[in-house]
């Protein structure tokens, strides 16, 4: 069984080799189908990440859930691997943390209870809802406060239909994988 560091190097390095037009065409597939999703639809309020680097740019995703009047909040990371989540609009102010992501630093945070999406993110995504995370923990002290739905857009080397790696007690299940399809 291979170690989550083993599984997160794995994937970076896939995703990192991504040919761009296979990223866009799943990028834009996984969209869609966010956006079709009911739990979208009817969401008023929304968690979603800044995204970096290698990820599935999160850009489209806000600006759309904006010009859509749903309110959008991203992560402020705080000490003892804890994260606050404020308002995203043209007011808030974005600076780079340590790890390199950018991050409000301020606006109304909103409550973990008052989110009707998270779009969870990761490395790896099993279809039966398991996460391989970026090895911090953040979001595995988050969602147990959230009720929202648990969502996740997985690009094609983040799929996998079974985690292959050992699940722990406090990881929470997402409530659905939306797959990129390249076909």
């Amino acid at each position: 069984m291979p170690s989550k560091a083993e599984i997160r190097q794995q994937t970076i390095k896939a995703l990192s080799a991504m040919a761009v037009v296979d990223r866009r065409r799943a990028s834009d597939d996984l969209y869609r189908q966010l956006w079709a999703l009911p739990a979208y639809q009817q969401a008023t309020t929304i968690a979603t990440t800044i995204s970096g680097g290698f990820e599935l740019a999160t850009r489209p995703i806000i600006e759309r859930a904006q010009a859509d009047g749903k309110t959008v909040a991203v992560p402020q990371t705080l000490p003892q691997r804890q994260m606050a989540f404020h308002v995203m609009d043209e007011t808030t102010t974005l600076s780079r943390t340590k790890f390199g992501l950018m991050e409000p630093q301020d606006n109304r945070v909103i409550d973990p209870a008052d989110f009707d999406l998270i779009i969870v993110p990761g490395l790896v995504f099993a279809a039966s809802g398991e996460r391989v995370g970026f090895g911090g923990g953040y979001y595995d002290r988050y969602l147990p406060k959230t009720t929202g739905t648990k969502v996740a857009l997985a690009l094609p080397a983040q799929q996998i239909a079974a985690p292959t790696w050992h699940v722990d007690s406090f990881d929470i299940l997402l409530d659905a994988v939306l797959a990129a399809n390249l076909e």
